[in-house]
């Protein structure tokens, strides 16, 4: 049995946390519903980060050799640290199963997302991220670090 939209939009909205942009938490909705309707299954897996737990992402694989790097952004460099990314991953029709290497469906769901204004981290060219969603309206972190915020709509 498949799992149901109202399962994901509910996890979705859990793991983005309060800390959200209305219109990135509004516009990620739509996103995993427009998946949903073309059979792929997406599961937000996070969103709002404070700079602490930013910090604590970066620190991982830096003062534990044995773990891999998973972010180069410190506290207050990453868009997730204003409520303006997510992250994401494909999931299996029974949604037990996270299929982290589904490369044909992420591509959808990221074409589906910038259609939507969204950023995807798979396009990015230092380090790929491609689990990554960004809606920042062309702010880069330091103009989010100076107090600006983007006007989205």
């Amino acid at each position: 049995m498949a799992i149901k939209l109202q399962t994901l939009l509910n996890h979705a909205k859990e793991n983005m946390g309060s800390g959200m942009n209305p219109v990135v938490n509004e516009t990620i909705l739509e996103v995993v519903k427009l998946a949903y309707e073309a059979g792929i299954f997406v599961q937000i897996t996070a969103g709002y980060r404070s700079f602490r737990e930013q910090y604590e992402l970066y620190e991982r694989g830096r003062t534990n050799k044995s773990k891999p790097i998973v972010t180069y952004a410190r506290g207050g460099q990453s868009l997730h640290n204003y409520g303006l990314a997510v992250d994401f991953v494909i999931l299996s029709g029974d949604g037990k199963r996270a299929l982290w290497t589904e490369g044909e469906k992420r591509t959808r769901v990221a074409a589906i997302a910038k259609s939507l204004g969204f950023v995807w981290g798979g396009d990015f060219e230092l380090f790929r991220d491609f689990p990554h969603l960004g809606m920042s309206a062309g702010l880069s972190t330091r103009d989010l670090q100076k107090g600006w915020r983007p006007n989205l709509i």
